[in-house]
């Protein structure tokens, strides 16, 4: 896997920000192919670094991450008030759903929990190395969708 600029969301490639209200109607429109409803939207801010939509159906509460600048979805663990960790979870049907109505890319937990040291960060900027420097994430997931300021 090789990472773009701007995968730390610091000093993100201008024009790429992800528009939170398309997203929004994206997961409502995923939400009721899967027999779920939206129940939380949450956007990005400077932390953290992706948005977040909350889904559920009768079983299952589950957290849609977009990251704001690259076109990465991810699946989680609905955020706690004072989490600073993200725990990815996989949703097949979900993301089945939100490729071909966001054209983003689904990361897997398997892609998520890459170690950072089998993962190609040459295209990244000198803000994204600094970054990463500074913070020390160990996988793919950490370091996209992470909650620094």
């Amino acid at each position: 896997m090789k990472l773009p600029p701007g995968a730390t969301g610091f000093n993100p490639p201008p024009g790429n920000q992800a528009d939170l209200r398309t997203f929004t109607a994206a997961c409502h429109h995923a939400a009721r192919a899967i027999d779920a409803t939206v129940t939380g939207v949450t956007p990005a801010g400077v932390t953290p670094n992706f948005h977040a939509v909350d889904i559920a159906d009768a079983q299952h509460h589950i957290a849609v991450l977009r990251h704001t600048t690259l076109p990465f979805i991810a699946f989680a663990r609905p955020h706690a008030d004072g989490d600073v960790m993200v725990t990815f979870v996989d949703h097949p049907d979900l993301a089945a759903a939100l490729i071909n109505l966001t054209h983003a890319q689904a990361l897997t937990v398997d892609q998520l929990q890459t170690p950072l040291t089998q993962v190609d960060l040459s295209a990244l900027d000198r803000a994204d190395h600094d970054q990463i420097g500074y913070w020390k994430p160990t996988t793919v997931g950490e370091l996209l969708f992470n909650f620094w300021d």
